[in-house]
């Protein structure tokens, strides 16, 4: 965390410290993604600084450029892209799979160059457009998810591709449902969990799509005990790629904001996945994820549930979200593995 004038901030900076004016409440909450709009604002109340995650790469005579802009100006475009495919499909056109290739491809390429992605893409999401930024959000995780399995090139993007268009039957479901603001009702929620049918129906006949692709596609929503839609599938009758999916699907829309729904912090959420999806998730593809996004070390300072920051003085291998923290400015040492009622609320500096 680095504070830096308000004349050096660029589009796609996370903001660390809310933003206060002459009100109550901040007029730039902390952890916003900050947009041009964004810094115009900054610039209307006078603000001369502020304090960012990304700017520790810049100084005041250099114009070198951080990664992570270059790699939020790509996923924010991909994002557009598919809004645009999506809103096709609402008017009744077919899925044109060589735009999905294209809309994919460069951003997985960019993210390579960019470590801290994986920690930061949920913070990117807006309720308003929060099923486009989950299609490019589930794709992007899926693919890093395969490539961590080893899969070559050809079948991660088979899995990209999956990710992304999961949830392409959402353009057959009525769009009063899609822009409901409040909980959905009984009936609502029976017509969400069609669309996986739906998605189904859209992609089964993409000759470049392989069969499991169209699987996983299908299954995204199964569970490994048979609590899953619309199928009900259980265990060895669920693709591995489905499994993927489905565990990039869930972090992905734990973490992002919603309508109707609060969001979660990313190792909150990881939390809630071991425990209270167990026995619904593969443990393996889970762990991949999981170890990524605590991929913070010895001596890195954290945000706790409660406010209180800590420096991990021990991590454990069975138990990478759950370390042992000393309390800055005192003795205070939490095993947060034993601990459960505390959780970490967010990296502030590894």
């Amino acid at each position: 965390m680095v504070k830096i004038r308000v004349e050096e901030v660029k589009p796609g900076f996370i903001l660390q410290k809310d933003v206060m004016g002459k009100t109550k409440n901040p007029i730039i909450p902390a952890n916003t993604v900050l947009t041009n709009q964004h810094i115009q604002i900054l610039n209307m109340f006078f603000i001369h600084e502020v304090y960012v995650q990304t700017a520790a790469k810049l100084n005041k005579d250099s114009k070198e450029k951080v990664s992570d802009d270059s790699f939020y100006s790509s996923y924010t475009k991909a994002v557009e892209y598919y809004k645009r495919e999506f809103h096709s499909w609402q008017a009744g056109i077919n899925v044109n799979i060589a735009n999905i290739r294209r809309i994919l491809l460069p951003l997985m390429e960019i993210y390579k160059s960019e470590k801290n992605w994986l920690k930061r893409i949920h913070l990117y999401s807006t309720k308003e457009d929060y099923l486009f930024h989950h299609a490019i959000g589930v794709a992007l995780i899926s693919h890093f998810i395969a490539e961590e399995l080893n899969y070559d090139k050809g079948q991660s993007l088979q899995v990209a591709l999956a990710g992304c268009l999961a949830d392409c039957g959402m353009a057959k479901v009525s769009s009063t449902i899609l822009r409901k603001k409040s909980a959905l009702n009984e009936a609502e929620w029976q017509e969400i969990r069609n669309h996986p049918v739906y998605s189904y129906q859209m992609v089964k006949s993409i000759s470049i799509l392989k069969p499991e692709t169209k699987l996983a596609i299908l299954q995204h929503h199964e569970r490994l005990n048979g609590s899953g839609y619309p199928m009900g599938e259980t265990g060895l009758r669920i693709h591995t790629q489905s499994k993927i999916i489905a565990i990039a699907d869930i972090y992905h829309a734990m973490t992002t904001k919603k309508a109707y729904k609060e969001t979660k912090s990313p190792f909150k959420t990881l939390q809630v996945m071991e425990e209270d999806l167990f026995g619904q998730l593969d443990i393996k593809i889970f762990k991949i994820l999981s170890e990524a996004i605590a991929s913070f070390s010895v001596g890195a300072q954290l945000e706790l549930s409660d406010g209180r920051v800590g420096e991990v003085i021990y991590k454990k291998h069975d138990a990478n979200t759950r370390p042992l923290i000393k309390i800055i400015d005192s003795d205070d040492i939490i095993d947060l593995e034993r601990n459960r009622q505390l959780y970490i609320e967010k990296v502030i500096n590894e």
